[in-house]
């Protein structure tokens, strides 16, 4: 058994003998320098064998290669081995970088060093005159740690959820507290919500405000169903406000309104009606004795004809406000309803309210509702997400509304341009315009949108003077801070002819009286803290909600300052997607636990990395 192995070390030692005496002396060297570093690696070798050096040998047992695990010892040039491995190396690397960095940050200082004496106070002045043109600069948060009954500082985790659980019960009132005592209000409501099944009648007494708060706590509780709505459908009521109707049969909906209409029903408004609004369901309005109906609202109604919309129309005298969304088969009939039906030259009741979303009507089908004068009385004009809509169909509707109209909401209609604004400018003659929205809209650039809110044009009325303005997820760089402060500012001086002065320096006594902004929203703008400045001075006594996400050029103190100078009628900021807002705004703003609601605060990064300035 032993005999292979004695051949094969006699054939080992054969080739080791025939090698050099040299070259043996060598690998004998090799050996006992690593079997020494190998068992001894805090000692550094004790001989010196330069006949077996490592640069000759080319041994290593690192991926870094030959002399990579040398390093300083005492800050002198002798290098002491180390123990190998992949560790060790990037242990190194890593020593190896701190060190290039700190090297590279004492450069930038000995270039910093102020070469002349007056250098310093140069650079103090400067930085004062900055905070002066920029006083949120000077902002600083408030300091407050949270410690445990021992005294140890509480880690992030705790101070998000705190922050969390004392927005939970903060109502939008400041002041008002729910969650840990709910009002009296919010008691009755669940009270009544979990014994439904007992619930006869709510009397007629209850009005559409509480039977719509009724109606979403069952829906989010699963009760809603046709038990539920017959009780909510009681005879004597104004308003019909079903919130989710998808429990609710067809034959329902015509027994409910069977006994509804003549009784007196004003307002019909309901969502997810596709399965219960059917072609019965319009043969019991238009045949009801009485028809005092002046609101109609239908949400998802697919199954909603177009002849069966006109004949809806058609058949309400008093109708004033008209809103469907996503009823797919709405056509030319329904155009044609409106035109003929809110007509002048017929004693009938006046338009005040149009809103379509999702709607599949065509070019021809929209110039139908500007034959004639129908929307001569238009207060309130919503087309939202409609494929065919562009700029020359709504310089054409807005030329019918005569310049009365109070809102304007466009959103997510991606083929208008520039020549949208204008019309919109050129309509608002009497300056009646308050509302407007248009988020979602790629194609506004940023000198339309300056020229839209510039005063002084010539042949072109003042700009809108706006309590809502929604200009979200539209081009970063169309929507920029020069843009949004002409816009503050137009919303909040007085409407003189001339050219007035956009500076946010302006007397008080050129601010008009019905103050600015009521709710901005400029998500997914390239706005600044310079806007939040602007807010500030010209709309802090009118400004209720704020909704900058994904801005990431504000900063903490652009909104802790804002927060600072605002009123407590500022109820709700929504920073959705702005990493650089820390908890140095987070728990260092004015209003912390005072009826401010910051929406997104949860998923923000702590630490200071808002911008500087």
């Amino acid at each position: 058994m032993s005999k292979p192995n004695d051949e094969t070390d006699n054939q080992e030692t054969e080739t080791q003998r025939s090698l050099p005496a040299h070259i043996r002396e060598r690998n004998r060297s090799v050996a006992t320098r690593e079997a020494s570093r190998l068992a001894r690696p805090d000692r550094p070798p004790v001989q010196d064998l330069p006949h077996a050096s490592r640069q000759k040998s080319a041994v290593s047992s690192t991926p870094s290669g030959v002399g990579s695990f040398k390093r300083k010892v005492n800050d002198s040039d002798a290098s002491s081995e180390q123990w190998c491995g992949p560790f060790s190396v990037a242990r190194q690397m890593i020593a190896e970088r701190e060190d290039a960095k700190k090297r590279r940050e004492d450069e930038q200082e000995e270039k910093n060093v102020a070469q002349h004496p007056l250098d310093a106070i140069m650079h103090l002045t400067e930085l004062e005159n900055k905070r002066k043109a920029n006083p949120s600069m000077t902002w600083k948060g408030k300091v407050v740690e949270d410690k445990d009954a021992t005294g140890k500082k509480q880690n992030l985790y705790y101070k998000r959820q705190k922050r969390f659980k004392q927005q939970s019960a903060t109502s939008v009132e400041p002041g008002l507290r729910l969650g840990t005592i709910p009002s009296l209000f919010d008691i009755c409501v669940k009270f009544i919500v979990d014994n439904f099944e007992s619930v006869e009648s709510l009397g007629i007494m209850v009005d559409s405000g509480i039977r719509r708060e009724i109606c979403e706590q069952l829906v989010s509780t699963g009760k809603m169903d046709g038990a539920a709505f017959d009780t909510l459908a009681e005879v004597g009521i104004e308003t019909l406000e079903i919130i989710d109707c998808t429990q609710v049969t067809e034959d329902q909906m015509v027994e409910a309104l069977d006994q509804l209409m003549p009784s007196g029903l004003r307002a019909l408004l309901l969502t997810h009606a596709g399965r219960c609004f059917g072609s019965k369901t319009v043969d019991a309005i238009v045949k009801s004795p009485s028809n005092d109906l002046f609101a109609v609202s239908l949400s998802g109604a697919y199954l909603l004809k177009d002849v069966d919309a006109a004949k809806i129309v058609a058949s309400a005298a008093k109708l004033s406000s008209i809103e469907l969304k996503a009823c797919p088969l709405i056509g030319l009939e329904f155009c044609k309803s409106i035109t003929s039906h809110f007509s002048s030259k017929v004693d009938n009741s006046l338009l005040l309210e149009l809103s379509l979303q999702d709607v599949r009507l065509s070019k021809d089908h929209l110039k139908e509702l500007t034959k004639g004068d129908a929307l001569r009385n238009l207060k309130s004009l919503s087309l939202r997400q409609m494929e065919a809509f562009d700029d020359s169909i709504l310089f054409s509707i807005l030329d019918a509304t005569g310049g009365n109209l109070e809102g304007i909401d466009l959103t997510n209609n991606t083929n208008v341009t520039d020549e949208t604004l204008s019309s919109i400018r050129r309509c608002n003659s009497k300056g009646n315009l308050r509302s407007l929205q248009l988020g979602g809209i790629k194609n506004f650039t940023a000198a339309g949108l300056e020229a839209f809110f510039t005063f002084g044009i010539p042949g072109l009325p003042n700009p809108p003077s706006l309590r809502t303005l929604d200009l979200s997820n539209g081009d970063f760089e169309s929507v920029n801070e020069a843009v949004v402060n002409l816009a503050i500012t137009a919303s909040a001086l007085k409407q003189t002819a001339g050219t007035i002065d956009s500076s946010i320096s302006a007397h008080r006594t050129e601010l008009s009286a019905l103050g600015g902004l009521v709710m901005l929203d400029m998500s997914g703008s390239s706005l600044s803290d310079k806007n939040m400045e602007s807010l500030s001075a010209l709309c802090s006594t009118t400004l209720k909600e704020l909704q900058i996400n994904f801005c990431p050029h504000v900063s903490d103190k652009g909104l802790g300052y804002l927060v600072s100078k605002c009123g407590s009628q500022l109820s709700s900021i929504h920073i959705w997607g702005n990493a650089q807002v820390s908890d140095v705004f987070l728990d260092g703003h004015d209003r912390l636990g005072s009826g401010l609601v910051i929406e997104g605060a949860w998923m923000k990064q702590s630490g200071g990395r808002g911008s500087k300035r």
